[in-house]
């Protein structure tokens, strides 16, 4: 008898009409709601690639919820205003706004004596708004006298009078005071003045003498004025007079990318690659340029110079590397990729449909493993079936029996209208030997979808094992002389268990010739027919030639072996 072959239930071949056994669909053997046991451990779970890496995750969940905690933060601030443009705008004034003082100088000449003993005084007795007035006052008289500036921030400052404290921190910064500078371009961007920001740091920034914290500060600034193009210019500047910098050559790429000039972009990125080396982090924004512009060989290119360099934190990194592998069909590449993936912990949905499909044909409880963790994690109808074919493939017949039981009655997913969930049943039951809820199963499918040739050799097969030849001599009726390809063993089995030894002769005589490999199947198959037949003497001459052939086979492997050696 020829044998069977494990088929996915969802490929279609030409429409053959096969009856019906019975539309009444009875499944006692299957109670509902049960727990689905997991397979064997053959794959390790999310999270665990390695015991080192558990330090490694703890700190990645860690960076996630502070990612999100600042999120929430933000959405807050802008909700109330700050760290934005307040005084412009409607609603609550943040907590720690304070409106600007109305100050009246003092009249009078200055002393330098009385005014520092009248400071002090003010200070002691906790009089900060006329220690705030006499600072003012004093400014005003003796406007290039630093220390009184000092004093006039440090009450300010104690008030809340921010503006004021800004215009000092600005005033000190533009006479020379370096310290100045830094907390005039830090308060300057909390009130949104990006003006003052770009005025004090553009001179600095052209001569090439800023910090990466000041040329961030910087091309912030030039954003809020929607001016990245004057932005870009400082940069080219500052590139054009000191020579190479990764740090700006990374913003040159990014404000290339906000003015629209992905050409521009990908240069200056390719020269940071060239000059420095590449790492995970540049090679993704040059791999994403790229594929804007169709290039995904060029994008994938660039992203396997980067892979020596990449490491369990580089999440983002493998996630368009696998996108990129898929999209070129290199599958060895995404695997990889989608595996690592998927042990930290970091795979997306379409991650976990991408790594079932790559491990479903060689590695079939993997794929299994990997389809139920999405369906537990994304409770998606897809995930569903992924788990139920593969389940059926890897012979996990206790995980199948768990899926079909985890169907609550009341089936809200409706997992019950798809073909396959029926076909999952049929071979679960068969597999069981629950042979009459078997067929009602597959015919169930049949009903469903008329024109599924799995789901008939299934039941073909089923009803050959059990040996039901009433009802598998009624549906060869018609369809034994020209069955579908898909369905010939099976046909063939069911007129050898039939004992229509010379329909079946008809049948494999009208059969292709076989391929060199099933050569020897194909000979003996059809010496056990001939026999059937009543040709004892044509079956042990095709019986001898079967002999014949394997020999001659065994002597090409042995050659092909030497050839090897």
């Amino acid at each position: 008898m020829v044998a069977r072959r494990v088929v996915a239930w969802h490929r279609k071949e030409q429409v053959v009409k096969w009856p019906v056994l019975s539309l009444v669909l009875l499944c006692a053997g299957i109670a509902h709601a049960g727990t689905v046991p997991m397979p064997k451990d053959w794959w390790k779970a999310p999270g665990s690639l390695a015991s080192d890496d558990v330090r490694w995750r703890a700190e990645y969940l860690a960076q996630k919820e502070d990612a999100n905690a600042f999120a929430a933060d933000l959405q807050a601030s802008q909700k109330s205003g700050k760290g934005m443009s307040y005084l412009d705008q409607g609603g609550v004034s943040p907590s720690w706004y304070q409106a600007p003082l109305q100050v009246q100088p003092f009249p009078g000449s200055y002393s330098t004596k009385l005014y520092d003993l009248a400071y002090s005084a003010f200070l002691q007795s906790h009089e900060l708004q006329q220690a705030y007035r006499l600072a003012y006052t004093a400014v005003r008289l003796r406007p290039e006298d630093r220390q009184w500036r000092q004093r006039l921030i440090q009450v300010g400052t104690w008030l809340g009078q921010r503006e004021e404290v800004l215009r000092q921190w600005h005033w000190l910064a533009t006479h020379g005071d370096a310290d100045a500078q830094g907390k005039a371009v830090s308060l300057a961007l909390t009130l949104s003045r990006p003006d003052l920001v770009v005025q004090m740091l553009s001179v600095r920034a052209r001569s090439g003498q800023l910090s990466n914290a000041d040329w961030k500060s910087l091309i912030f600034a030039y954003g809020e004025l929607g001016e990245p193009d004057k932005a870009l210019e400082d940069v080219d500047a500052a590139l054009k007079r000191s020579g190479p910098n990764r740090f700006l050559l990374a913003q040159k790429a990014y404000l290339s990318y906000q003015l629209g000039d992905i050409e521009r972009s990908l240069r200056a990125l390719e020269s940071s690659t060239k000059l420095y080396g590449p790492d995970p982090e540049r090679a993704i924004e040059e791999a994403r340029l790229l594929s804007m512009q169709g290039k995904y060989r060029l994008a994938f290119a660039a992203m396997e110079r980067a892979l020596p360099k990449a490491t369990l934190e580089d999440v983002p990194f493998w996630q368009l590397y696998a996108a990129l592998a898929w999209e070129l069909h290199n599958h060895s590449a995404a695997f990889h990729a989608e595996k690592t993936l998927y042990l930290l912990g970091a795979a997306s949905q379409y991650d976990l449909q991408r790594l079932v499909s790559l491990s479903g044909e060689k590695q079939p409880e993997a794929a299994l493993v990997v389809a139920l963790h999405g369906w537990h994690r994304y409770h998606l109808p897809l995930f569903y079936f992924e788990a139920l074919y593969y389940s059926a493939t890897a012979h996990e017949w206790d995980v199948l029996g768990g899926l079909l039981r985890s169907v609550p009655a009341n089936d809200h997913d409706g997992v019950r209208n798809y073909p396959a969930y029926w076909m999952a049943l049929g071979q679960w039951a068969n597999a069981r030997g629950e042979y009459p809820l078997a067929g009602r199963a597959y015919a169930h499918v049949l009903q469903l979808q008329p024109d599924d040739m799995v789901a008939a050799g299934n039941l073909l097969w089923m009803l050959i094992d059990s040996g039901q030849v009433r009802t598998l001599r009624a549906l060869l009726v018609n369809n034994a002389e020209q069955p579908e390809p898909v369905l010939r063993d099976a046909v063939l089995s069911a007129l050898e268990r039939l004992n229509l030894n010379r329909q079946a002769l008809a049948l494999a005589t009208a059969l292709p010739a076989a391929a060199p490999t099933e050569r020897v199947a194909h000979l003996l198959n059809k010496a056990s027919l001939w026999d059937g037949a009543g040709y004892p003497g044509l079956a042990w001459t095709l019986r001898r030639q079967g002999a014949w052939q394997s020999l001659q086979d065994l002597r090409v492997q042995a050659r092909e072996r030497a050839g090897h050696d």
